[in-house]
C-alpha cells in the first residue's frame, strides 16, 4: 500500500507565540479548540537588533553629523568642520566638503563617496581625534518603512525577502498580494491559528479511514488537523514514535498567514485565501484521498461530499512517496489542470531523483525542489529532470541555530491541538508553498484566463540562477515573485489585454499640453464618454482617461485601466527659459556630403522635433567622426561672424563629442564650422531650447556670440594641483552679477594625465570633474558653472604636470533667485549624484540611473539637470545615452569612448520617472560612469 506523507525534513522545538494579541474565532465552519495557558518559550524569534551598532555594521553613507565644542576661538563653525571633514577623508582616499548646519546646532558633511566598515571607522575616527570635535556619527540612510511589514517575525523569514536565497517577494506586493486567489492545501488539516484565521475558507475533511482521522468518523466537512502523532511501529514496523507534525497548518503559514498585523509572520501572499482539505493523518494518506481532494479542490464533483463553494486556483501538494504517478493520481491532476486550476508538488526529500516520487513524477504538476540560506540546493532536497523550479525550504537546521529554517505557524501540542506556536522546520514541503503563492499572485493579477501552463512557463521564465550551481537539476532556477508579476503581452493568455499606459505631458504652462494613446488590439480609451483615437491628443483641465477591453476580449484582472491627469494652467513662459525636447538628430552628414577643410555646413533647429519657430538658443551634443585630420570644430549662429573660439577638438580618425550650448540665428539655422587641413562628418543631436526674448527673469539664459575669456597660452600654464581663477561678470558685456555661466573649456599642452575641476571663487572645491585628459593632449568640455560672490570662476589642475587652459563662453544665467519654469538654479558647488567605480560598473547594453532626489540639493519637481558625464575603465569602445526614466531609449549618443579611455561631456537631460534619469551603455563591454550635478531647472 502507497500513503504519501508530508515532506518535511526536519522539525526543531516548537517556538513561543510571538505576539500577546487576542485570539479570534474561525469562521463557523471550524471548531477553534480549547486554549490552555500559553507554555513558557523555548525561544524567541529573533528581531533585527536595534542596539546601538558600530558604523562596520551599518549601511554605507556618505554623510556624517559633527559636534563641535563649545570654543571661542572658533571663527566659523562651517570653515572648522570643513576642515577637519577634509583631513579625514584624506584617510580613507575620498574627499569631502561641509553641507548645512541642523537644527540641533551640529554640523553635516558629505564625503566623495559611500563609506561603510573600516572605511566608515577610519573617518569617524579621524574626525573624533580633531580638538574641535565633541563628537561624529554616520549620517544614516533610513527609508521609509510603510512597505515593510509589521509582522514581528518577518525579520526571520528570509525565504521571502533574502535578495540571494529568497523569492524577494516584497517586489510582487508592488502588484497584489494574492487578493482573490484561493489555495488549497491537500495536507494534515488545518489547526486554529490567530496568525491565519482571516484567511481560512470552509475546506473539507478527505480522510476515509476514521482510525487515521481520529475524529470518530470519515470524511466530514471538519478539516481540522487531529493530530498525526504514532507510537512506536504503529504505522510500519520498526517506525519509531513521532509527534504531531501540525504539517498543514505550517504550509498555510508560508502561503497566506496574516499581514501587517503586528502578530506573528507574514504569508508570501498574505492576502490569498486557504482551502484546508484533510487528506493525511496518523499514518498517512491513501492516493485515493487525495485524488477526490484535488478533484474537489478544482471544482469537481466527489460523491457524497457537497460542492465546493471556493474553487481554487492553486493546489498545494506537500506530500508523498516513492511510486510511479498512479493513473488515478495523473486523472485527478489532470482535471484540475484542464480546470485552470495549477497543483504545485515538492520534489521530495530523499536527496534521489525527483522522478522516483509521486506525485512530483506526474504530468502537468509544478515539481518544487528546496534551497537553504546560501541559495543552493538542500542536501536532503530531491534533484533531476522532474524538477521544474527551486524555492527556499530552509537547510542544515541545528538546535543551536535553527533560523537556517524556514518558520511558520504552528500547534504546541505534541499529540492533540493545544495553544498555537510557530515552528522552524526544513523540507521541500516548505518550498513548495512559496511557489503556490507566487502563483496565487499570478492568478490575482491575470484573472480567470490565466492557465496552469501560463503559470509554469512564467515562473520558469523568471527564474534566476542558483548562487551554486546545481548540476543535478534544480529546474529553471530559484523563483522569483518580483520578476514574476512583471507581466507583458507575451506572457497573458490568447486574448487578453493588458492596456498600455497613457502618457500626459505637460509643457511647462504652455498651451502645447498632450496625451498620448496607445495601442493595442483589443483595447480602447475613453475620455468624458468620448472613444479617442490613437496618438497625441490636445490635453487640458482635469483628464480622466479609462481602457476598456473591446468585445472578446478580456482586461487583465491587475491591470491599470484608468489614468487622471491635471494640467497646469497656460502661461506664458519667460524669455530664456529651458525647455527638453526628446532628443532626436538634427544633422549626419554621413547621410549627405562630408564636411569639406576650412568649410561650414547648417542645419535647421527652430520648427523640428517641437521646437518652435523663434528660440534664442539650442542645446546640442555634437559629434564628429571619420575625421581626415586633426583640428576643431566651431559652431555659431548661422548669419553672424565667425568667432574665434572652440567646441570640439579632434585627432585625425577619431570619434570625439561636445555639449554645445549656441545662439541660433535669424533664419533658425545654427553654422558648423570645420577648422581643419581634411574633411570630416559631423552629428547634432538636440536635446533642448532656450525661448526667444529678451531675459529678464532670475535664473533665464542669456546666450552671447562664443567669446574668449582665458587663454593660459598667453600668460602661464596652470601648474600641478593648482587653481587659475578668471573674470566672467562684469566683463565682456556680461552683467555685474551672474548666477552660472556656460564655456568651453579646453586642455591644450598637458604634460601629464589628470583632470580639471571648475568651481565658482569663494568655495571648496568639489569632490568633482569636469575634464579628464592625458599627456600632450589637446581636448574640450563644455561646463556649466556657477559664479563666485566676486563675479569669478576657479579652474583647479588636479595632475602631476603644468597645463594650459582655454575658456570660451557661450552665456549666462540671470543672478537671483529663480522663480520661473524652465529657470536655472545652479548648485553651490558640482555634486557627485553618481559613481559606479564604488559598487558594479554599467554592463553592457545595461543601464544606471542618477537618482536626484538623493540629499536635498535638487528640488523634487526639478525638470532636468545639467551634469558632467564621465566614462572611466570602458571595456570597449561605444556611446552613452542620456534620458530621462520611463521614456524609450532614443536613438541619439551622449558620449562617445574608446576602449580604456577616461572621457568626459557635458549633459543636459529631462528627469523621468521617480526623480531618475537613466544612463544607457551602448558598447559591448561594461563601464564605469560617473556623474557630478552642477544644476537644475525649475517646473512650470
Amino acid at each position: 500500500m502507497f500513503n504519501p506523507r508530508p515532506f518535511a525534513a526536519a522539525a526543531l522545538t516548537l517556538i513561543t507565540v510571538l505576539s500577546g494579541a487576542a485570539l479570534t474565532a474561525l469562521p463557523a465552519q471550524a471548531t477553534e479548540p480549547p486554549q490552555p495557558s500559553k507554555p513558557a518559550a523555548a525561544a524567541e524569534l529573533p528581531l533585527r537588533d536595534a542596539s546601538p551598532q558600530s558604523a562596520s555594521a551599518q549601511v554605507p553613507t556618505d554623510q556624517f553629523i559633527v559636534g563641535l565644542k563649545s570654543r571661542g576661538n572658533i571663527a566659523s563653525e562651517a570653515a572648522v568642520t570643513a576642515q577637519a571633514a577634509r583631513s579625514a577623508a584624506g584617510r580613507v582616499g575620498t574627499a569631502a566638503q561641509y553641507v548645512r548646519a541642523t537644527a540641533t546646532g551640529a554640523q553635516v558633511v558629505k564625503t566623495g563617496k559611500s563609506l561603510q566598515g573600516a572605511d566608515a571607522d577610519t573617518f569617524l575616527a579621524a574626525l573624533r581625534s580633531s580638538p574641535d570635535v565633541a563628537y561624529a556619527e554616520p549620517d544614516t540612510i533610513v527609508q521609509a518603512t510603510a512597505a515593510v511589514p509589521n509582522d514581528p517575525g518577518y525579520a526571520s523569514q528570509w525565504g521571502l525577502w533574502d535578495e540571494t536565497a529568497g523569492i524577494r517577494v516584497p517586489g510582487a506586493w508592488d502588484y497584489n498580494r494574492g487578493e482573490g486567489a484561493v489555495v488549497a492545501v491537500v495536507d494534515s488539516g488545518i489547526t486554529y491559528h490567530s496568525d491565519l484565521a482571516a484567511n481560512i475558507l470552509a475546506g473539507y475533511d478527505m480522510l476515509s479511514n476514521p482510525d487515521w482521522a481520529r475524529d470518530g468518523d470519515g470524511r466530514d466537512p471538519d478539516p481540522q488537523d487531529q493530530g498525526d502523532w504514532a507510537g512506536d511501529s504503529q504505522c510500519e514496523a520498526g517506525l519509531p514514535a513521532s509527534r504531531s507534525s501540525w504539517h498543514g497548518t505550517h504550509v498555510a503559514g508560508i502561503i497566506a498567514a496574516v499581514g501587517n498585523n503586528n502578530n506573528g509572520i507574514i504569508g508570501a501572499a498574505p492576502a490569498a485565501k486557504i482551502l484546508p482539505i484533510r487528506a493525511i493523518g496518523a499514518c498517512g494518506g491513501y492516493i485515493s484521498d487525495v485524488a477526490d481532494s484535488i478533484i474537489w479542490a478544482a471544482g469537481g464533483t466527489v460523491a457524497g461530499v457537497p460542492a465546493n463553494p471556493n474553487r481554487a486556483n492553486v493546489v498545494n501538494l506537500s506530500l508523498g512517496g516513492t511510486a510511479a504517478c498512479s493513473v488515478t493520481e495523473q486523472d485527478a491532476i489532470n482535471f484540475a489542470h484542464n480546470a485552470r486550476t495549477a497543483v504545485v508538488v515538492a520534489a521530495g526529500n530523499n536527496g534521489h531523483l525527483a522522478s522516483e516520487i509521486s506525485p512530483a513524477n506526474c504530468q502537468n504538476v509544478i515539481t518544487v525542489a528546496a534551497s537553504g540560506l546560501d541559495g543552493a540546493r538542500a542536501d536532503y532536497s530531491n534533484f533531476g529532470s522532474a524538477v521544474d523550479i527551486t524555492a527556499p525550504g530552509g537547510s542544515n537546521m541545528t538546535n543551536e541555530n535553527p533560523w537556517t529554517g524556514i518558520v511558520s505557524t504552528s500547534n504546541f501540542g505534541s499529540t492533540v491541538p493545544e495553544g498555537e506556536a510557530y515552528e522552524l522546520l526544513q523540507g521541500t514541503s516548505m518550498a513548495a508553498p512559496h511557489v503556490s503563492a507566487i502563483a496565487a499572485m499570478l492568478m490575482s493579477e491575470v484573472g480567470s484566463t490565466y492557465t496552469p501552463d501560463l503559470v509554469e512557463a512564467q515562473l520558469k521564465a523568471t527564474a534566476r540562477p542558483l548562487p551554486v550551481d546545481c548540476p543535478e537539476g534544480c529546474g529553471a532556477g530559484l523563483a522569483d515573485a518580483a520578476k514574476a508579476l512583471v507581466l507583458t503581452p507575451p506572457h497573458l493568455p490568447a486574448r487578453t489585454v493588458k492596456p498600455p499606459t497613457v502618457t500626459f505631458s505637460d509643457k511647462a504652462g504652455s498651451a502645447n499640453d498632450t496625451i498620448k494613446i496607445p495601442f493595442l488590439r483589443g483595447v480602447e480609451y475613453v475620455l468624458d464618454g468620448t472613444v479617442l483615437p490613437v496618438g497625441v491628443q490636445a490635453g487640458t483641465g482635469t483628464a480622466n482617461v479609462v481602457a476598456r477591453a473591446l468585445p472578446g476580449y478580456t482586461l487583465m484582472a491587475g491591470a491599470t485601466a484608468q489614468w487622471t491627469y491635471t494640467f497646469g494652467a497656460t502661461t506664458t513662459p519667460a524669455s530664456g527659459s529651458l525647455v527638453t525636447v526628446a532628443p532626436f538628430r538634427a544633422l549626419d552628414t554621413r547621410k549627405a556630403s562630408i564636411v569639406g577643410p576650412d568649410s561650414s555646413v547648417s542645419f535647421r533647429v527652430a520648427g523640428r522635433g517641437g521646437i518652435p519657430a523663434k528660440v534664442s538658443a539650442v542645446v546640442f551634443n555634437l559629434t564628429v567622426a571619420e575625421a581626415r585630420s586633426y583640428g576643431f570644430v566651431t559652431a555659431y549662429a548661422s548669419g553672424s561672424a565667425r568667432p574665434d573660439a572652440s567646441n570640439l577638438n579632434f585627432d585625425k580618425g577619431q570619434i570625439v563629442a561636445n555639449s554645445v550650448t549656441v545662439p541660433v540665428g535669424a533664419d533658425g539655422n545654427v553654422t558648423l564650422f570645420n577648422r581643419s587641413s581634411g574633411a570630416t562628418h559631423l552629428l547634432a543631436d538636440i536635446s533642448s531650447y532656450y525661448q526667444e526674448g529678451i531675459p529678464t527673469a532670475a535664473g533665464a539664459f542669456q546666450p552671447i556670440a562664443p567669446e574668449r575669456f582665458l587663454d593660459t597660452r598667453s600668460t602661464t600654464a596652470v601648474g600641478p594641483d593648482s587653481s587659475r581663477a578668471f573674470q566672467v561678470a562684469g566683463v565682456k558685456g556680461l552683467p555685474a552679477m551672474v548666477s552660472a555661466v556656460v564655456l568651453n573649456l579646453t586642455v591644450a599642452d598637458a604634460k601629464s594625465n589628470g583632470f580639471v575641476t571648475a568651481y565658482p571663487s569663494g568655495v571648496d572645491r568639489p569632490y568633482a570633474s569636469n575634464i579628464n585628459f592625458g599627456a600632450g593632449q589637446i581636448i574640450p568640455n563644455s561646463v556649466t558653472v556657477p559664479v563666485g560672490a566676486d563675479g569669478k570662476v576657479k579652474l583647479y589642475n588636479r595632475s602631476n604636470g603644468a597645463t594650459h587652459l582655454v575658456a570660451d563662453v557661450s552665456g549666462y544665467y540671470l543672478s537671483g533667485t529663480p522663480a520661473a519654469g524652465g529657470t536655472f538654479q545652479p548648485l553651490a558647488a558640482p555634486t557627485r549624484y553618481l559613481d559606479t567605480r564604488s559598487n558594479y560598473a554599467t554592463g553592457s547594453d545595461g543601464s544606471v540611473a542618477i537618482w536626484t532626489r538623493e540629499g536635498d540639493y535638487i528640488a523634487k519637481d526639478a525638470t532636468a539637470i545639467v551634469f558632467n558625464l564621465t566614462v572611466a575603465q570602458a571595456g570597449s569602445n561605444g556611446f552613452i545615452t542620456a534620458y530621462p526614466a520611463g521614456t524609450t531609449i532614443p536613438d541619439v549618443s551622449s558620449l562617445n569612448f574608446d576602449r580604456g579611455q577616461i572621457v568626459a561631456n557635458s549633459v543636459t537631460s529631462p528627469i523621468g520617472l521617480n526623480g531618475h534619469v537613466m544612463l544607457f551603455n551602448r558598447s559591448s563591454a561594461s563601464t564605469h560612469l560617473v556623474a557630478d550635478v552642477s544644476g537644475y531647472f525649475l517646473p512650470g
